[in-house]
C-alpha cells in the first residue's frame, strides 16, 4: 500500500443557509501528516465529513490521487484506501481485544464459508496469517496485556488504542483521525502523541488529524492548518504558523502557555 495525495478545490458544505465549511483550498502530499486545529464550529470535523463521503459538498472536488471522490460512496472511498475514526470508539462491547481486531482482519480479507467449513488449506493459511498480524499489531501498540479483555472492561484510552488499531488492520492510505484524544483522561493522553508516530510507520500512511491538544498535534505534525467559521484562516508548516498573528487571533492566543510549556515554539 503506498500514501495518497489529497487536495480540496474550492470546498464548500452548506446546511441552509449556514456554510459549515467555506471554500477550502488544500494539498497534501503522501505520506505527511497535517494537523488541523480552531475553535468548536470552525468546520474541521464537517471538513472531514465532507473528505470521508459523510456529507455532501455543495461545490467543490475532493480528488484523491488525483481522482475527484465527489460521486463516491463512503464505502467506495473505503476501498480506496481512504479510512476515517469518529471521536467515540465504535466498538462491540463485548468482543475482547483479540476478536475485535480479527473482525477488522475479516473485514479486510472476508472468508469463503464453505472453504472455511470444510478447512480447506488455503482457509486454514489465511486464518494463520490474520491472527499472526493481529498478535503483532497488539504487541506493536502495547495491547499484549489486554488481549483477552472486553472491550467494555477497557479505560477510554485503552478503547481509543483498540479503535487506532482496527483503523491499522484497515491498510488505510488516506487516514482521518477525528479528536483521537477526546474523552481521554490527560494521563492516557500524554501517550498518544508515540502511539500516533507508531500508528505512521505502521501503515506509513498519509494522516489529516483533527485534534484540540495543540501541543499534541504540533508535536506530531509537518503542516498545521487554522479553521474559524468555516475558511482556512492560516496554514503551512508548523514553525511558521504557531508564530502567524492570524492563527494566534483565532485559535492559538489561548493556547500560548500551553505551547510554551510543551516546547513547540521551537519546532
Amino acid at each position: 500500500m503506498t500514501a495518497a495525495a489529497l487536495e480540496l478545490r474550492e470546498l464548500v458544505v452548506s446546511f441552509g443557509g449556514l456554510r459549515a465549511v467555506d471554500g477550502v483550498s488544500l494539498s497534501i502530499e503522501p505520506g505527511e501528516i497535517v494537523g488541523f486545529i480552531g475553535p468548536n464550529g470552525s468546520g474541521k470535523t464537517t471538513l472531514l465529513d465532507a473528505i470521508s463521503g459523510q456529507v455532501s459538498p455543495s461545490a467543490g472536488q475532493v480528488l484523491l490521487d488525483g481522482e475527484d471522490l465527489i460521486d463516491h460512496r463512503p464505502e467506495d472511498r473505503a476501498e480506496l484506501g481512504l479510512v476515517r475514526s469518529f471521536q467515540d470508539a465504535r466498538l462491540f462491547p463485548d468482543l475482547t481485544v483479540e476478536d475485535t481486531l480479527l473482525v477488522a482482519e475479516d473485514a479486510r480479507r472476508p472468508t469463503r464459508l464453505l472453504a472455511t467449513t470444510f478447512a480447506l488449506p488455503t482457509e486454514r493459511r489465511a486464518e494463520a496469517e490474520k491472527r499472526a498480524n493481529v498478535d503483532a499489531l497488539i504487541a506493536d501498540l502495547g495491547l499484549t496485556r489486554y488481549q483477552h479483555r472486553s472491550i467494555c472492561e477497557l479505560s477510554t484510552g485503552t478503547r481509543r488504542i483498540v479503535d487506532l488499531a482496527s483503523i491499522v488492520a484497515a491498510r488505510p492510505r488516506l487516514l482521518l483521525l477525528d479528536e483521537p484524544t477526546a474523552g481521554v483522561a490527560q494521563r492516557e493522553a500524554e501517550a498518544f502523541g508515540p502511539l500516533l508516530r507508531t500508528l505512521h510507520e505502521l501503515t506509513g500512511a498519509t494522516i489529516v488529524i483533527v485534534e484540540h491538544d495543540v501541543p499534541l498535534v504540533v508535536g506530531l505534525a509537518q503542516r498545521l492548518v487554522v479553521m474559524e467559521a468555516g475558511r482556512v484562516v492560516s496554514a503551512g508548516p508548523v514553525a511558521d504558523v504557531v508564530k502567524d498573528s492570524a492563527a494566534i487571533e483565532a485559535y492559538l492566543g489561548a493556547s500560548q502557555e500551553a505551547l510554551a510549556r510543551s516546547g513547540a515554539r521551537s519546532v
